[in-house]
């Protein structure tokens, strides 16, 4: 009998994934699996899971976060390739940025159905100076909050909690002086408030990518980077650029596309891999693992 292994979160989101349980597991249970259910208990608990039981199921399911999809993918990364199952994903976290890029269909019935029996694709991994992550990597304005908010405030305002926290972080907003390489050639160079890494046609639920330029199987990762404003026509011209996103663009928005990215500051930078706490570094190197992970996706995902 084919086995799968069901991996959730109860606390994400507003702990949707709890009152779910059922459903999903006698949708899955339906198509012919032995089911192995393991509820998360605390931090890194889906990634020894998934790095524990992953070899021996012929499929796993995550039902979480954005950040509990990061665990399992780091889980399934030690697995040995020939055993890696394919992964399907119930999102039931505040922002489900990937979701999007996944295009999965909306209700959990028809997740949960297209998890256990849709066909893996082979996606790219991210790697951010050795912590993996699966869609987005990034430093400055507004990146902590998504580890800084309590899950509390998560669950009871769900996205909006981004945003009331966020907002503060516009009265006081920190720069960095930075050089950026891309794949060997000095790409940009100045005082920044935010950049990213990612792989993914949304960040944070507001930020949008344009989805015919983002492929998630290509090698190569799309880079946004924010230059300090210094006037209210400076602020004008990064919401215009942010609203009609090109790839590649330059000006007050930078965009570009690369397989290894190396970010230098001469002060420590803190960074966040898949809205988590991913370090604090002067020195960063950001790269795309080509084709590491195959995952469900919907009809027309990028």
């Amino acid at each position: 009998m084919k086995k799968l292994l069901y991996i959730y979160n109860p606390h994400a989101g507003r702990q949707h994934s709890r009152d779910i349980l059922p459903e999903v597991l006698e949708v899955m249970a339906a198509q012919g699996f032995d089911l192995t259910v393991f509820p998360t208990r605390g931090p890194g608990d889906a990634t020894e899971a998934a790095r524990r039981l992953g070899g021996e199921h012929h499929r796993v399911v995550c039902c979480g976060g954005d950040g509990t999809l990061n665990e399992v993918i780091s889980g399934l990364l030690s697995v040995p390739e020939e055993h890696r199952p394919v992964l399907g994903y119930i999102p039931m976290g505040s922002t489900n940025d990937f979701s999007r890029s996944l295009d999965l269909p909306k209700t959990p019935g028809e997740q949960a159905l297209l998890a256990a029996t849709g066909e893996g694709r082979y996606v790219d991994v991210g790697d951010c100076s050795g912590r993996a992550f699966s869609y987005v990597s990034a430093f400055g304005l507004f990146t902590e909050v998504s580890y800084s908010t309590p899950q509390n405030m998560k669950n009871i305002l769900g996205h909006f909690a981004y945003v009331l926290e966020g907002a503060g972080q516009l009265f006081n907003i920190p720069d960095y002086e930075m050089t950026v390489v891309a794949d060997g050639v000095e790409a940009a160079k100045g005082e920044f408030i935010y950049g990213m890494v990612g792989n993914t046609v949304s960040v944070g639920g507001v930020m949008n990518l344009p989805r015919d330029q983002v492929k998630l199987d290509d090698g190569q990762f799309e880079v946004l980077l924010v230059r300090k404003p210094r006037s209210l026509k400076d602020w004008q011209g990064i919401l215009a650029a942010m609203a009609d996103l090109k790839i590649p663009c330059s000006g007050p928005v930078e965009a570009f596309s690369a397989r290894e990215i190396v970010f230098h500051c001469d002060r420590p930078v803190a960074w966040t891999v898949d809205g988590e706490f991913g370090g604090e570094r002067c020195g960063t190197v950001v790269k795309a693992v080509p084709r590491t992970i195959r995952i469900v996706c919907g009809a027309q995902p990028c």
